[in-house]
């Protein structure tokens, strides 16, 4: 007996044709309103040194993502050369540029570590959500201690004044959220599942990858900590691109800023999120105080995407010279 397919609903079918339309319609908006000489000159003004340096942080960013991955590769007990984990983090990059969403480099890094390791099927699609968690985790953890630092500015605007009456809440509800984070998985392995649940073996094993994933010692430390640092060189490298335009953008400004980017391409309304990152990041430079042309907002937003792009094609490269998949020895 033929297995039938399982039928689409209609917004599955129309949810790619409505991140185009999203998409097109944002760019098509901005396009009207942007003076073009104004901002091929922003972009023929940038400062080459600064502009160098930016990208230097980029490629120091990609390459700790790699490192974050080795290490939640190791807490799962999945043991890939740290030369072989970069090469498909490259891969992944690159493939994130054409797939529609975020996470089509997670699916071709996936098939990869599949094909690799077949007898961890479980722990490999867990090392792929876990590499997700931790990036945002520390995102999130990082934008608490930086907000602060944006007080003046976020008190200044009535839009973001009621986030900046909040933040002597967010700081106790944040590490209560990262104690409850550390604490649940070293108790789910000892939840009473039924013997005839379906997938039973799989669903344990996943829990008990939880639970080493916290209690992985100096492996669980070095992800947290480098986690950290990727987010870190990516305020760097926005900082610096911010200094190669002249814009009045410091480095608290430029985490904040990137946390509320990220956050909006993340959301699966546009393709990669063009369109909507130019968009929100006119928003803020309007209601931040940092100008009121979008042509600075929009170059900026370029150039940041633009970063990331430049190294994401080296992972074609990489691509082409990944060897097929193959069990590992």
């Amino acid at each position: 007996m033929v297995e039938t397919k399982p039928t689409r609903t209609l917004l599955s079918r129309l949810a790619p044709w409505i991140r185009f339309g999203v998409t097109a319609s944002v760019l098509g908006f901005l396009a009207g309103k942007i003076n073009w000489p104004n901002l091929a000159h922003r972009f023929t003004s940038a400062q080459p040194y600064w502009l160098s340096a930016a990208l230097l942080v980029t490629l120091l960013s990609i390459l700790l993502c790699a490192t974050r991955f080795f290490f939640v590769l190791r807490l799962q007990k999945i043991h890939l050369s740290y030369f072989r984990t970069v090469h498909l983090t490259f891969v992944g990059f690159f493939f994130n540029l054409f797939l529609i969403g975020s996470t089509g480099g997670d699916a071709v890094r996936l098939f990869y570590l599949l094909r690799w390791f077949p007898q961890q099927k479980a722990r490999a699609a867990l090392c792929i959500l876990l590499d997700r968690i931790f990036g945002v985790a520390a995102l999130f953890g990082l934008a608490l201690l930086f907000l602060p630092g944006t007080a003046d500015r976020l008190r200044a605007d009535p839009t973001f004044a009621p986030l900046a009456q909040a933040l002597p809440w967010l700081g106790p509800l944040g590490a209560f959220l990262l104690l409850l984070a550390f604490i649940l998985p070293g108790l789910l392995p000892n939840l009473p599942l039924p013997q005839k649940l379906p997938a039973r073996s799989v669903i344990l094993d996943l829990l008990h990858g939880l639970r080493d994933t916290i209690h992985g010692g100096w492996n669980t430390v070095a992800v947290v900590l480098v986690s950290l640092c990727v987010h870190l060189a990516s305020f760097a490298g926005a900082t610096l691109l911010a200094h190669s335009l002249n814009l009045p953008i410091n480095y608290s400004l430029a985490g904040l800023i990137l946390v509320l980017i990220f956050t909006a391409s993340a959301l699966p309304i546009s393709v990669s999120g063009h369109g909507v990152r130019e968009g929100v990041m006119v928003f803020l430079f309007l209601h931040l105080g940092l100008g009121t042309d979008p042509e600075s907002a929009i170059a900026y937003s370029i150039l940041i995407y633009g970063l990331g792009l430049f190294w994401s094609l080296f992972g074609g490269l990489a691509y082409l010279t990944l060897k097929s998949p193959q069990p590992e020895p």
